[in-house]
């Protein structure tokens, strides 16, 4: 998965949404500069000056800009996508 991919990711009412990832931000001030490399969650570590994973525990503090049906922004979380095969 990588910005520009199609994906499926449910909505509140448990409905399946399909859209293109546009774009990924974080609320954290410490990921400010992300990517998305082939499903997985990149950040600039200011320390060691190159990109590194994102730690599991703050994967809750990635959105997810999506664009669905009729040009509808979506943000989600990482969790609410659902793989396909």
């Amino acid at each position: 998965m990588n910005i520009g991919d199609k994906i499926m990711y449910g909505d509140e009412y448990g409905g399946i949404l399909r859209g293109t990832l546009t774009a990924i931000g974080s609320d954290k001030d410490s990921y400010d500069d992300l990517k998305l490399v082939d499903g997985v969650f990149l950040y600039k570590s200011k320390k060691l000056k190159r990109y590194v994973p994102v730690k599991p525990k703050s994967l809750d503090s990635i959105y997810i800009e999506v664009i669905g049906f009729g040009d509808k922004q979506d943000y989600i979380l990482p969790k609410e996508i659902i793989p396909t095969i």
